[in-house]
């Protein structure tokens, strides 16, 4: 009688090993994976800005939708990289007051991106942005911080816009700029803000229904190049001449302020 022969559980059938690349799907457009990088950098170095720089790109490819849920999510999980440098130098004082406001602001903001045409709304932004970065550049800076309506006030309009556009830390980064803070201080004091601002815009985002698998695939594709971006700006600030930290701010929000308007849409394209 022929011996049955015994199966060796080492040589069963297993699963093919998952393919990652047809996992994720698509690469999103270059020009969005190139602006994640600038955009880290510019986060890296100058502690805000990012979204100034992803969502006109991200905006005018993938739709307003896609871009602030894939902004969301490369930004929460890389500023943790940046917690432990900046910390220390946050302007705690202002940025309570500001948390308020954002709370209050941000809801309304997400409210207005699901249910109405955002075109109109980029144009007052940015058209804003760049009136009071004019004012700013033209008066000069405050010897002292604002009061506690203009600081609430402030949180309450990054809140409305961060919900609407992920431009919100444009606001926040003119009030810090326009007052007595010292470059580090604007830096860890943008930092310090949106690691729980994060949470919440997140959780607002994800009841709004903007997180779908095509923004998840979008978010893992960039955030690599967010991350180095990042690593790159915050050796450049370590690395650079002080006196140069301002000029950049002001050219930053300025070269996003009017990259943001619906009319060169085309050209982003």
């Amino acid at each position: 009688m022929p011996r049955k022969r015994r199966e060796n559980p080492g040589n069963a059938r297993r699963p093919p090993p998952l393919d990652l690349l047809a996992a994720l799907g698509s690469p999103p457009p270059i020009a969005v994976v190139v602006a994640a990088f600038f955009a880290g950098t510019v986060r890296g170095y100058t502690g805000f800005g990012s979204a100034m720089i992803f969502m006109p790109v991200a905006g005018a490819y993938l739709g307003p939708k896609a871009a602030i849920g894939i902004m969301s999510i490369i930004d929460a999980v890389m500023q943790l990289a940046m917690i432990r440098s900046t910390w220390r130098h946050a302007r705690w004082g202002e940025i309570g007051p500001l948390f308020v406001g954002y709370v209050v602001g941000l809801p309304l903001g997400v409210w207005l991106l699901v249910t109405i045409d955002p075109t109109p709304v980029r144009w007052v932004t940015s058209l804003s942005i760049v009136l009071v970065l004019t004012l700013l550049l033209t008066i000069g800076r405050i010897e002292r911080s604002p009061g506690l309506p203009a600081t609430l006030g402030t949180g309450l309009a990054s809140g409305l816009i961060s919900g609407l556009a992920s431009l919100g830390g444009m606001v926040l980064s003119l009030f810090w700029l326009a007052g007595p803070s010292h470059n580090a201080g604007v830096r860890g004091s943008s930092v310090a803000f949106f690691v729980p601002a994060s949470v919440i815009s997140i959780t607002l985002l994800a009841l709004a229904g903007i997180y779908t698998p095509e923004v998840f695939r979008a978010a893992a594709w960039t955030i690599i190049p967010y991350g180095v971006g990042i690593g790159i700006g915050s050796l450049l600030f370590e690395r650079a001449d002080p006196r140069m930290f301002r000029p950049v701010a002001f050219a930053v929000i300025a070269t996003a302020a009017l990259t943001s308007l619906p009319l060169l849409d085309r050209l982003l394209r």
